[in-house]
C-alpha cells in the first residue's frame, strides 16, 4: 500500500531530475528515482506510488506504452508526462520548459481529490 508521500521519477534528465527532485522532497514527498520507463514499470510493480512523473524525452520503452503498464498495475497512482502540451492517454502533462509551480499545483490537486 502506497502513501500519499510516495512519489516515482523517470528520466535519464540530470537537470529535470535535480530541479523536480528538489520541489518534490521540499514538499515532504518521498521520491524513488528511475532512468528509464522500463525500470519505473519494474519498480510499480514491487512498490504502490501515489504518482509517476515520466519524462516525455525517454528511451527504450515508449511513454505511451509505459502509461498503459503503468495505470494497469496500478490504477490509482496518478502519471503525469513532463515535456508534453497534451497526452491522449490517462495521463495528466506539464509542458517544456518545466513550471516547477505547475508541477507543485498537479501534486497537491493529486493529494487533495484522493483525500476526498
Amino acid at each position: 500500500m502506497h502513501t500519499m508521500h510516495d512519489i516515482l521519477v523517470c528520466t535519464h534528465n540530470p537537470i529535470l531530475l535535480k530541479s523536480l527532485y528538489g520541489v518534490l522532497r521540499d514538499e515532504g514527498f518521498d521520491v524513488a528515482i528511475s532512468d528509464h520507463p522500463a525500470l519505473a514499470v519494474q519498480m510499480v510493480l514491487k512498490k504502490d506510488y501515489a504518482a509517476v512523473l515520466i519524462d516525455a524525452q525517454t528511451f527504450g520503452l515508449p511513454v505511451d506504452d509505459s502509461i498503459q503498464i503503468i495505470k494497469s498495475i496500478s490504477p490509482e497512482a496518478t502519471v503525469i508526462v513532463i515535456g508534453s502540451s497534451e497526452y491522449d492517454s490517462d495521463a495528466l502533462s506539464v509542458r517544456i520548459p518545466v513550471d516547477l509551480a505547475e508541477v507543485k499545483k498537479l501534486v497537491h490537486n493529486m493529494n487533495t481529490v484522493s483525500k476526498i
